[in-house]
């Protein structure tokens, strides 16, 4: 087994899996650090596909990095990662609504 220890160990076959999972994403949902608004259109892209595949936290993307914990997104705890995802949620929505619209279609 690989990746780490405790609940985040994933066996050597959904290894794999993952690791082309997470390559598939970096072509679907490339990060963008250009710009505030593009950077953070990206990173809330991301991270909502990453969440709604399942990804293990501690395989997701750490572009993001949480000012108050101190700590990049795939290194939080699932409370903590659940709570900085909304706020950047929140603050895409507030400051670039059209951004927001084309990550929740439905919102």
């Amino acid at each position: 087994m690989t990746g780490g220890g405790g609940a985040n160990r994933v066996p050597d076959k959904a290894m794999d899996e993952l690791e082309k999972l997470v390559r598939s994403l970096d072509k679907k949902y490339p990060l963008v650090p250009h710009t505030g608004a593009g950077r953070l259109f990206s990173t809330v892209r991301r991270m909502k596909a990453e969440k709604e595949l399942g990804i293990p936290i501690a395989y997701r993307t750490g572009f993001a990095i949480s000012v108050e914990k101190r700590k990049p997104a795939n290194q939080l705890e699932e409370p903590e990662w659940e709570e900085f995802y909304a706020a950047l949620c929140g603050q895409l929505k507030r400051d670039y609504p059209e951004l927001y619209k084309q990550v929740f279609p439905d919102a």
